[in-house]
């Protein structure tokens, strides 16, 4: 797959490739974090509509970390109601 990389991001990974990044560490730390708080909170079940590329992606990754699939969803939703995350539309 060929990709187009504007300057930025070219000059991202090119830095990435360089080796100048470190990992900040303590991953499994926030997960175990992230994951007592939304035991924590009160749940509401909610029906939606994924993509079946979309569902499996999530499901295949959350197994390569070792995280239940729908904790990610969880997180994901509760870093975007926090700002941490935003949406590129």
């Amino acid at each position: 797959m060929d990709i187009k990389l504007d300057d930025e991001e070219q000059a991202i990974l090119d830095s990435v490739e360089a080796g100048d990044w470190q990992s900040k560490g303590q991953i499994s730390e926030r997960v175990a974090e992230l994951q007592a708080y939304l035991k924590q909170e009160k749940k509401k079940a909610v029906s939606v509509r994924l993509s079946e590329n979309d569902l499996y992606e999530v499901k295949r990754k959350s197994l390569e970390n070792g995280i239940p699939y729908q904790n990610v969803i969880q997180i994901l939703v509760h870093q975007y109601t926090c700002n941490k995350i935003h949406l590129d539309l």
